[in-house]
């Protein structure tokens, strides 16, 4: 699985001597991210995301390519490292908005 990364947007389970594989982390969902099925990668992001438009579509169209009625975590067939910008680019509008809201510099 290449480099670590972790980082507030997700956490990869690459990332196992910082993080417990099975641990719960409070506010954060696992999702199975990758082009292919043997290929994927476990990533964790904020629940909030879930209901971001960007996130929604990808889940419906995961949900008609693997089936409304799968089991265990979401999986969502994209390439991981653009999923990964696509979170942080989300995240980092998301501060600025709430920066601007509250006339915070940033």
């Amino acid at each position: 699985m290449g480099s670590c990364c972790c980082s507030s947007a997700y956490v990869s389970l690459s990332c196992s001597e910082t993080v417990e594989r099975d641990r719960v982390r409070k506010g954060y969902v696992p999702i199975l991210v990758g082009k292919e099925m043997g290929d994927m990668e476990k990533l964790w992001i904020p629940i909030k995301l879930l209901s971001h438009p960007r996130i929604v579509a990808l889940l419906r169209r995961s949900a008609h390519e693997f089936g409304f009625q799968q089991q265990g975590l979401l999986k969502i067939k994209h390439d991981v490292h653009l999923f990964k910008g696509m979170i942080k680019s989300i995240l980092s509008k998301s501060k600025q908005i709430y920066a601007s809201k509250m006339n915070i510099s940033m």
